[in-house]
């Protein structure tokens, strides 16, 4: 879940009822902030702990059933002006650990420091957003099982966030596959950019796979299925 809280005191606040929740329900509350070097130090609300990424990554897959939560405090984790394909890689680092261990994990933006464009992509590979809305991409990019699955409408609007979340995606897996089976439409300039994305990237590949009749339809006008670029759509 990608949540944007209004300020420091809305999320303090919140933290600390998500902390209380996951007393109750999980086996308590991970708060990744970035702290240095690995330091583990208990938070201010009950049941929290300070982590970094990996010692979050590590305490979840060792917990078994009874996995804590892991609230991502990302103005910590990245300062603002980081790269947006840059941060997508963090979020789906989060996202891949939901999804391998089922247990909860919630991006946390506040304040009003984060551009509006970063925050639509990194929105694009949440399956929810909590808090102040902005204009949001019409497609999602969900992690699933160790893959990829695109889902919803790409149209001209949502190619700056595709795109971004695309170069994200492919930092974190320079062979790319992604399933299709609920990508309803992608524009021509959407195909265009998602071509000029693999190629500005030495070495890395895309499949999509199970794709639709618009889909592969698109792919066909691109004129880009005979040209050799490492791009490949299949039914």
């Amino acid at each position: 879940m990608c949540w944007r809280a209004d300020s420091e005191h809305e999320y303090n606040q919140g933290r600390a009822q998500l902390a209380e929740r996951a007393d109750r329900h999980a086996g308590g509350l991970l708060v990744v902030d970035g702290s240095p070097d690995g330091a583990t130090t208990q938070g201010r609300a009950s049941g929290a702990t300070r982590v970094t990424l990996p010692e979050a990554r590590k305490r979840v897959l060792e917990a078994g059933t009874r996995a804590p939560w892991v609230l991502a405090a990302m103005g910590q984790i990245a300062p603002p002006h980081t790269a947006t394909a840059d941060l997508v890689a963090v979020e789906l680092e989060l996202a891949d650990l939901a999804a391998f261990s089922r247990t909860a994990v919630v991006c946390a933006y506040h304040g009003n420091s984060w551009r509006p464009e970063l925050l639509s992509a990194v929105s694009a590979v949440h399956s929810r957003v909590l808090g102040m809305r902005l204009d949001m991409s019409g497609f999602r990019l969900r992690v699933t099982d160790g893959s990829y699955a695109l889902e919803g409408s790409i149209g001209f609007e949502s190619v700056p966030a595709f795109t971004a979340t695309l170069h994200g995606a492919l930092i974190r897996t320079p062979q790319l596959r992604v399933c299709c089976r609920q990508l309803e439409l992608i524009e021509a300039s959407a195909m265009q950019a998602l071509v000029e994305a693999v190629l500005s990237r030495p070495g890395c590949s895309l499949l999509l796979e199970h794709a639709g009749e618009a889909v592969r339809r698109a792919w066909a006008l691109s004129g880009y299925g005979e040209s050799g670029v490492p791009v490949q759509v299949l039914p």
